[in-house]
This record gives C-alpha cells, structure tokens and sequence, in this order.
C-alpha cells in the first residue's frame, strides 16, 4: 500500500475516535454538572477544567469563572475551528482524510463520515446550546461508533483496514490515559468514578464483572487492566501490536521495527502490572506516563511507514 494512504487510513481512525470522545466527555460531564452542582459550586468548576484536560490543554488552562464556564468550555471543546482537538476539527480531519481514500472505503463507511460532517457542519453553538447539547453530542458520539461497525462489516480486512484500526485503537487508548490523568478518582467519592467509567462507555461492563461493593481502585483498574473490556488500555494495546504484526508479517512475541519492539514492551507493562502498583504511584501519573507512551507509540508508527523524507536538492550539471 502507498505510504500516503496508509497515513490517511491511520488519520482516519485517529480522527474519527477523538471526535466521538469529545463528544462523549462532554455529554458526561455536561449532564453531571446540571444534575449535581450549581453554576457558581467550585467543584463545577473543576469539573470543567478536567473536561479541557481530556481535550489536550493543561491542568492549569484558563476557563471563564461563574456560569459561563460550560458554555465556554462546550464552544471551545465542540465547536472551536482553531483547537485541532474539537469536535468540528476532528469531524473537517476525519473528513479530508476520507476524500483522500475515496477509491478506497465503501459506500457505507463513506456515507457516514460525509453524513457526520454535513450534520456538524450546520450546527453552531447557540442553538445547540439552547436546546440542550446531549442531542448533538450523542448524534455525533452514535455516528462515530457506527464508522467503527461499517469498517468492520464492509470493507475488506487488508492493509488499509489494520491501519484504519492501529488509528483507531492508539486514539482510543490514548484518550483513556487522558481521562485516568484528569480526573482525581482516588480520594473522591464513588461519582467520580462513576464519571471515570461513563466516560469510557464502562458502566454496564463494569457493572456485570463487578461482585462486590465497587471501590474507586476497583473503577481504575477496570479501565486500564481489564483484558476484554474494548476500551480499556490493555485491550487497546493488545489490538494494535495484533495489527501491527499482521501489516508487517511478523510473527506475534517478535519485532522487526521501534513500533513493534515499543508494543511489545507496553503489552508486558499492562499484562504484569497490577492495581497495586498503580495506586502506589498515583493513578494521574500512571495516566500521563501511558499518555506519554502511546504519543511515542504513534511517533514510531509514522517513522516506519509514512516518514517525512527530506528532499535530495538536483545538483547542477557541469
């Protein structure tokens, strides 16, 4: 496969996780902040500048104070053209990225990335807000699960397909990091964590596996170490090491590139560690070292199949 289109196809899946998970932190976090806290309660407050974490900003970022921090962190996070890590951002990359594979996708995984765009496309802050953003939220969250169920059941399981899923999977666990590094579930009662788990589609899985009273360390280590759970980061990593093998031919337990050798390493950290371990050193930590790992991970991956070379300069002729 063309080196361009394999980026396209790694682009792609990225783009389209990162648009549905927005969406969904927002739709958890606006929805808890109606229901449990007052627009001028400190703890809305924080809440809102861990929803502007999950979003690629600093701990620290600048949110407006009072009642205008949802809506200002909503228009940031949802609808600002200027921050790559939106909603509308992710939907116009995941967009382009198609157009580029147009030849390539089928008609049904194409006609959900164009419905998406052309639904965001219309929409602005104003009237989402006025009528209540989890509508436009969940429309945008339902239509990104969807590309994930059309790829699978449409398009051929070749090349481009496990490129599609090592975007898919690295975002979708790379997110992960990013809640578990925002949100303070340790010390915090059980909401917290309950808003860990929404965030991550984890309620009901939880729910089912769970045998006893549920404890925050209980919540973490569901998210991070939980081998058949699709989201969490031990699931995430096992896929794109089986994606990555199945690009290059290698067998599984062996490496032939950085990103292979990165894998490898990554899938023992999770297959070893224990919840113990991560509570010893702080679940934030953990969070932002994994985070830290897999923006590693996705640098590998584009220096072994898509780098950036530079241009040989034409030397005159005598």
């Amino acid at each position: 496969m063309l080196s361009r289109l394999a980026e396209s196809f790694f682009w792609l899946g990225r783009n389209v996780e990162r648009a549905e998970a927005i969406a969904r932190v927002l739709d958890v976090s606006y929805t808890r902040a109606m229901d449990q806290y007052g627009h001028r309660d400190v703890r809305a407050e924080r809440l809102w500048r861990s929803v502007m974490q999950c979003a690629g900003f600093s701990s620290d970022a600048k949110i407006a104070s009072s009642g205008r921090a949802a809506s200002d962190v909503f228009k940031h996070c949802a609808f600002d053209p200027e921050n790559p890590n939106s909603i509308v951002s992710a939907v116009r990359f995941a967009r382009t990225n198609a157009l580029s594979l147009r030849s390539e996708l089928t008609m049904e995984v194409w006609e959900v990335v164009n419905v998406i765009y052309l639904y965001v496309g219309d929409q602005n802050v104003r009237s989402v807000l006025r009528e209540g953003p989890s509508k436009f939220l969940r429309r945008v969250r339902d239509w990104m699960q969807a590309f994930g169920g059309m790829s699978d059941a449409t398009m051929s399981h070749g090349e481009g397909w496990n490129f599609l899923q090592v975007g898919r999977f690295v975002e979708r666990a790379y997110m992960t990091a990013r809640i578990l590094e925002a949100l303070e579930v340790e010390h915090e009662p059980w909401h917290e964590s309950q808003r860990l788990l929404e965030m991550c589609c984890a309620s009901v899985p939880f729910a089912q596996s769970s045998h006893r009273a549920p404890e925050a360390s209980d919540a973490v280590e569901f998210i991070a170490l939980a081998p058949d759970f699709p989201r969490s980061l031990r699931f995430c990593t096992r896929e794109i090491d089986a994606a990555m093998h199945r690009i290059s031919g290698s067998p599984e337990a062996t490496f032939t590139n950085d990103a292979e050798r990165r894998l490898g390493r990554m899938r023992a950290l999770f297959d070893y560690t224990s919840i113990d371990e991560i509570l010893a050193g702080g679940v934030r930590n953990f969070g932002a070292n994994v985070r830290g790992e897999f923006e590693l991970l996705s640098h590998d991956v584009e220096e072994v199949y898509f780098p950036r070379l530079p241009a040989t300069p034409v030397e005159a002729e005598a």
